[in-house]
């Protein structure tokens, strides 16, 4: 892999210049994808995720507008996108977009994978600070260059 296939600066949402970070992340997704098991390599990544949630603690949020506008500043700091929250009778849906998911060189999606852990392990984090109970869950999921993260039953 040269340095010169990577794009440089992030131009448009969903792009990312890899640049020292960005290919430490990649390499280090791509390393434990082919090492370990499928949910071993979730696993991981969902505990990342939840020590990147910490960093935004949340505690005493008790507005849905004021969880989307701390959440939306976390991830804008990162230029990881931002979000939706719609909260139903059953479950919180989280609409994540325009996160940089068009990594070069990743070819086995490696970087997909690991976004979709990290994210589940940041939002079951800030729901589980905010109450959640041991009975729920908090999946994701691509939808087209969505991700929607579900919490609940």
């Amino acid at each position: 892999m040269k340095m010169q296939a990577f794009p440089q600066a992030r131009q448009n949402a969903g792009e990312v210049g890899v640049g020292g970070l960005a290919l430490l992340a990649l390499s280090t997704a791509a390393e434990v994808c082919e090492g370990v098991p499928e949910e071993q390599a979730r696993g991981f990544f969902h505990a990342i995720g939840k020590r990147m949630g910490a960093l935004e603690p949340l505690e005493g949020v008790n507005d849905a507008s004021v969880l989307r506008a701390r959440i939306n500043a976390f991830w804008q700091a990162l230029d990881w996108g931002e979000v939706d929250l719609a909260v139903g009778k059953d479950s919180i849906i989280v609409e994540h977009r325009d996160l940089p998911n068009n990594i070069a060189a990743d070819s086995e999606g490696h970087w997909a994978m690991m976004l979709l852990a990290v994210l589940e392990g940041a939002y079951d984090g800030w729901f589980r600070v905010l109450g959640s109970g041991p009975a729920l869950t908090t999946t994701a999921q691509w939808k087209g260059n969505t991700v929607e993260l579900r919490h609940g039953r």
